[in-house]
């Protein structure tokens, strides 16, 4: 009797290695079937997170950017004072005539407006209403949001 321990033929390693192959077609494919799936949701989550940081980082620029110009103080309104007896007709007419020198100042930043140079500007200056000369006096300015002027108004002659 010969005794056969772990002696194998040339069939039955192919066979072993046609099963060790099926094995793994098999493994692998079952391994795609479970983990594909999970796979796929995370590759999605992913890009589903991506796109919430884009859109947060463009809220966020728009934010900041809105924040910088809400905290730019800007001339909102002008006040005009002046301090004399004088006709209620020509006191209106000299405001009117100040506000179209001074409109421009709106909608500008208070910290880029250069008071010197709109006190010398205002300072002694003549306006002409209804043929006759007013030298404007300034008193005093403050340029804030609500900027106000103050004048003193002597007639000339």
């Amino acid at each position: 009797m010969t005794f056969n321990f772990l002696t194998l033929t040339k069939q039955d390693l192919l066979r072993m290695f046609a099963c060790f192959i099926l094995g793994m077609i098999f493994g692998i494919t079952l391994f795609n079937l479970l983990v594909a799936q999970q796979l796929d949701q995370l590759i999605f989550e992913k890009e589903e997170l991506l796109s919430k940081i884009d859109n947060q980082q463009t809220q966020l620029n728009n934010l900041e950017e809105s924040l910088a110009q809400e905290r730019r103080k800007v001339i909102k309104n002008l006040s005009i004072d002046i301090e004399n007896k004088l006709d209620k007709h020509i006191k209106q007419e000299l405001k009117k005539d100040i506000f179209e020198i001074l409109k421009t100042l709106i909608g500008r930043d208070i910290s880029k407006v250069d008071g010197k140079l709109l006190a010398g500007t205002l300072d002694q200056r003549t306006v002409i209403i209804e043929k006759k000369s007013y030298q404007l006096n300034l008193i005093w300015i403050i340029i804030q949001a609500n900027s106000s002027f103050s004048f003193k108004v002597i007639e000339k002659e």
